[in-house]
Parts: C-alpha cells; structure tokens; sequence
C-alpha cells in the first residue's frame, strides 16, 4: 500500500523504498526506486520543495505527486514456476 508524502519527509526517511510518481494533469505514471531519487536529488531536505523539478513526460506539466511504496512484487514474478 503506497503512503503519502508527508510535508517534513525528507528521502532519507524512505530508503528501501519505490516512489511512485504521478502527474495530477493526465494522469501519467512512472515507478523510479528511491536509491534513483536519492543520487539526483540528495537525501536530506523537504521532498515537498523539490517536486517542482519534476516534469511529466508524456504531457510537459510540473504537477506531480509522490508516493511510496514498500513491499512490491518484481517485474517478471511467476507465483508457481
């Protein structure tokens, strides 16, 4: 279950984490783990502040939310090989 980003999280507060990015335009979304973020952004500040950085892809906004989820399957998983 994804959990919301709180304004004080900071990406140091997630690690081990997929961040689930979404532009609030069209609807677009795009999974990056938070190792990924981390390198790019740096670990420690407020996450809220740096959002605006990010544009979608698909249609050129910069409103996107954020959300982190834990416990994910890997891409590929077979329940009964």
């Amino acid at each position: 279950m994804p959990l919301p980003l709180t304004p004080s999280s900071c990406l140091a507060d997630h690690r081990g984490a997929i961040a689930e990015l979404r532009c609030a335009a069209c609807g677009h979304q795009r999974e990056v783990s938070v190792e990924a973020l981390g390198r790019v952004l740096g670990w420690e500040g407020p996450l809220a502040a740096r959002l605006g950085r990010f544009r979608c892809s698909r249609c050129g906004a910069r409103r996107v939310e954020i959300q982190f989820g834990y416990e994910r399957k890997p891409r590929g998983w077979v329940t009964n090989p």
